[in-house]
Formats: C-alpha cells, sequence, structure tokens
C-alpha cells in the first residue's frame, strides 16, 4: 500500500475516533468557539473546527486526540506511529496555486512563502477544479516529504487576490510563528528583533524598565513611533498591550536578546521579594513568585533577571518558597526552572518580531 493510501486510512480512523463521542463535551465546546450561536459558511468552516480539534486541541486529561488514538490503537507499525505523530505539526495558510499536475499540487504558501507538494485524500479528481494562479485557504499535514490536505479547504479564483492577500497578512500578524517554518523569514525576524532591542534601550534607557500599568499603552506608543523614525516604516499595528496588563499595578518591560519583549505584571512586588526574601512568608508574594514559577506559558527571563541580581537572595525566596532550606540558585536554580518549564524549554524561543512578508508589505502599501 502507498504512503498517501494509507495516510487516508489512518485520516479516516483518526477522525471517527476523534468523533465517536469519548470527546463529546470538549469537541462540542470546540465547536461552540468556532461558530458560537452562527451556522457554519461553508463545509470548509464547518469542518475546520472538527480538524483543529482532531490535530491540536489540547484535552483536559493531557495530550492530543493523536496521543490518545495512538495509545488505545493497537496493531499500528512505526511508520503509522510516526505518521500519525508529525499530523500534530499543521500548517495553515493562503495557497496560492502554482502548477497542478494530476494527483498533485505545488501551492505557495502566501504566509510562511514556501512552496508545498500536496496531495489529497480524494485522489486525482480533488485537484480537478484548480487551475493556476487560482487560491486554496487550508491546512496541511505532513505525508513524509509532502503534504496532505488536512480538511475540507476553501477555494477561491485568481482574483480573489485583493481579499485573500489582507487575510494571509493579518494570519502572519496575528501568528509571525506560522512565518517562521521558513529559515530566511525566521533569520529576518531575528535580526529585526536586535534592531528593535536597540530602539528599546536608546528610548527607555534599560532593556528592562517598571512602569504603573496605566502607563504601559502611552509608553509603548511612545517607544513605537521613535522605532518608526529610526528603522523606517510606519509603527506597527495591533501591537498594544492586553487589557490584564495595562489594569496591573505595576508592569515590567524586558526586551530579552533571545526572548524578546515581554510585559509582566506585578513585577514591582516581584521586585520587592526578590530584595527581601523575608517577605516570601506572606501570601500576597507567595502567590506570585508560585505564579511565575509554575506557570509553564510564563517566560523564566524575570526570575533569571532577578536571580542574577543576587543569587544568594534569590536561593533564599526559592528555599522559603519550596521549603527546601540551604537551596542555591546558582547550583539549582537552572535545574528547577526547566523542571517547572518544560515546554518554554522544548526548543528555542521564537522571535517576538513579525517578518516582513510580501504579503504584509502588499497589505500595508510598504516597500519589500
Amino acid at each position: 500500500m502507498s504512503k498517501l493510501a494509507r495516510a487516508v486510512e489512518l485520516k479516516a480512523e483518526l477522525v471517527h475516533y476523534a468523533t465517536s463521542g469519548r470527546f463529546a463535551r470538549e469537541l462540542g465546546e470546540v465547536l461552540d468557539r468556532f461558530h458560537g450561536d452562527l451556522p457554519p459558511a461553508d463545509e470548509a468552516a464547518a469542518f475546520l473546527p472538527v480538524d483543529y480539534f482532531t490535530h491540536q486541541h489540547r484535552l483536559a486529561g493531557g495530550g492530543t486526540v493523536i496521543d490518545r488514538f495512538l495509545a488505545e490503537r493497537s496493531g499500528l507499525d512505526r511508520l503509522d506511529v510516526e505518521l500519525l505523530r508529525s499530523w500534530k505539526d499543521v500548517v495553515e495558510g493562503v495557497f496560492e496555486v502554482r502548477v497542478v499536475d494530476r494527483d498533485a499540487a505545488l501551492l505557495f504558501n502566501l504566509v510562511d512563502e514556501l512552496v508545498y507538494r500536496v496531495f489529497s485524500n480524494l485522489g486525482e479528481r480533488a485537484f480537478e477544479p484548480l487551475c493556476q494562479g487560482m487560491f486554496v485557504v487550508g491546512r496541511l499535514v505532513p505525508l513524509g516529504a509532502d503534504w496532505l490536505i488536512s480538511g475540507t479547504p476553501a477555494v477561491h479564483p485568481a482574483d480573489a487576490r485583493d481579499t485573500l492577500v489582507p487575510v494571509a497578512a493579518h494570519l502572519t500578524l496575528r501568528n509571525p510563528a506560522w512565518a517562521f517554518r521558513n529559515p530566511q523569514l525566521l533569520a529576518q525576524a531575528r535580526e529585526a528583533q536586535r534592531a528593535q532591542r536597540l530602539c528599546f534601550v536608546a528610548y527607555f534607557g534599560s532593556d528592562l524598565v517598571v512602569l504603573e500599568g496605566r502607563d504601559v499603552k502611552e509608553r509603548i506608543r511612545g517607544l513605537l513611533a521613535y522605532q518608526s523614525g529610526r528603522l523606517g516604516g510606519p509603527p506597527p499595528e495591533g501591537l498594544e498591550p492586553p487589557e490584564h496588563v495595562t489594569a496591573a499595578e505595576t508592569v515590567g518591560l524586558i526586551f530579552d536578546e533571545d526572548a524578546g519583549l515581554g510585559y509582566y505584571v506585578d513585577f514591582g512586588l516581584l521586585q520587592e521579594v526578590f530584595d527581601d526574601p523575608r517577605l516570601i512568608a506572606r501570601g500576597r508574594y507567595r502567590d506570585l513568585v508560585s505564579a511565575y514559577l509554575r506557570g509553564d506559558a510564563v517566560s523564566p527571563v524575570p526570575i533569571r533577571r532577578l536571580a542574577e541580581r543576587d543569587p544568594e537572595k534569590a536561593g533564599a525566596v526559592f528555599a522559603g518558597l519550596l521549603n527546601r532550606k540551604g537551596f542555591l540558585w546558582e547550583r539549582s536554580g537552572e535545574l528547577l526552572l526547566r523542571t517547572h518549564k518544560p515546554g518554554y524549554f522544548a526548543q528555542p524561543p521564537l522571535p517576538t518580531a513579525t517578518p516582513h512578508t510580501a504579503a504584509i508589505a502588499e497589505h500595508l502599501g510598504i516597500p519589500h
């Protein structure tokens, strides 16, 4: 059996497993989140949340549907297991049709500017409606060195370009990591991040500044205007800090060389306890340090920065938090962070800067 034929079988089994009823409550929550009270616009929109749930949704008990399927499904050989595990890596985008060749098509993704050789579980007939220059909006999953269309894509004529380029631009602006599959765009973003960090340091006088939450929005606007004046181009759009940041009493802004710009709420309190470790005995400080340590989605950067100022005091903070007398930051601090933040250390941090793709340039009307 060919790899494509086996992939088609496994995809059908996986979707059946995901929609069999065992995950009914969680699947229902995902459907509600995608559609709310409105009916889906078309078949592609109707199946999108199911496909997302099948491949990417994190289940309440841990792992994904694919992980559960692999644990329960016996008789899978090594190649089947490798293929299914690879399906947690989904590529989403707006794809321009470059070539159609019987049962395969070459699609150029306007989000990451890569070309994908794509097959369909519907066989040769799947690509009959496609012509060079048309667009496909959808999702792909790996098929070895090639790719398989996942779910039901939306197909658009070539003259829909003016509508779809802004869609691709907004996808990249909201999800910069989607573009980092392209090594050139990743390198471009890292270079942009270095330039933006220099602007941050020049504007604030340091790569770490503590502000009152109510002042963050205005100061960030000032930073972006300053950055635009130094680096050229219009100030970036859509980068206003979220509401929970501006509502905080204090916010730490740290522009780390590797992790990029981060907003850290109640950073003033965090500084206080690292300056006076005796405060860890108080509930408010204890809860805050615990949240910064144990939140896997929270960068280790703020704890590292405060610990670097005085490792001895940092050791005392965590000795009190963990009830581990004699805890030494210099000996055990990094292991502590890696233990509580495995997701962060699973791969190198990606830039927080957005790559300057052709779709973004066309949408914003700036040179590329």
